[in-house]
């Protein structure tokens, strides 16, 4: 199945700490410095994104970014946590949408393959999977995405096959989740392109699928 799926939007971040009465403009300006944030970790890396050049590209002083995110890891703990539950709401739109279990299998494989091909998202993933083996925050986070996603696969395959073992399920999960991300190499919009490797993505979904049900 080759379906078109809209890539993750990012909605407003909550503001914790804030006051219950935060305004709109208070949102709309944390929302302003959220994609900032995303905008810089995903195109320059980690050592290219500070409060500063945050605050630069927003149009705002240094101490603003920093009234509502006090310093660089607690902004990157909320933008990934945000981008992660982002992912999280969009698959669970996927799942509701679809009317069998075969179509809300490939659907969400189809928005895996479909948002780690996206520029501005493999970049992102690319640098939280090398920040994940420095940084302690980013390392939890991106554990407790990869488990979520392996969950979220395990119950797609239950669901399809009752009578698979729930161990078998988990490690099949888990093979998933390690070909998607071996995948984004070779897939990525920033990545260069191979004529021989012109139907790869089409492969990728027909190799999980083999892996998920061996057929």
């Amino acid at each position: 199945m080759n379906m078109k799926t809209a890539r993750p939007a990012r909605p407003a971040p909550p503001l914790r700490g804030k006051e219950s009465n935060t305004t709109t403009k208070g949102y709309e300006r944390s929302a302003a410095i959220m994609e900032a944030a995303y905008a810089i970790l995903a195109t320059e890396g980690y050592a290219g994104l500070s409060m500063r050049s945050i605050a630069q590209r927003v149009g705002v002083s240094l101490s603003n970014v920093q009234h509502y995110y006090p310093s660089r890891d607690a902004l990157i703990e909320a933008l990934l946590e945000l981008t992660f539950t982002t992912y999280q709401a969009d698959m669970d739109r996927i799942v509701a949408g679809m009317e069998s279990p075969q179509l809300r299998f490939a659907g969400v494989i189809d928005y895996f393959l479909e948002t780690l091909r996206d520029q501005m998202q493999s970049g992102l993933f690319f640098e939280v999977a090398a920040l994940a083996n420095r940084h302690a925050v980013a390392a939890s986070i991106f554990d407790t995405m990869l488990t979520r996603a392996r969950k979220n696969l395990r119950r797609l395959i239950r669901d399809i096959d009752p009578a698979m073992a729930p161990a078998q399920c988990d490690l099949r999960a888990a093979l998933i989740v390690s070909q998607l991300i071996g995948g984004m190499v070779f897939i990525a919009d920033t990545r260069p392109k191979h004529d021989e490797l012109a139907g790869l993505q089409q492969e990728m979904a027909a190799a999980i699928r083999r892996i998920a049900f061996g057929t």
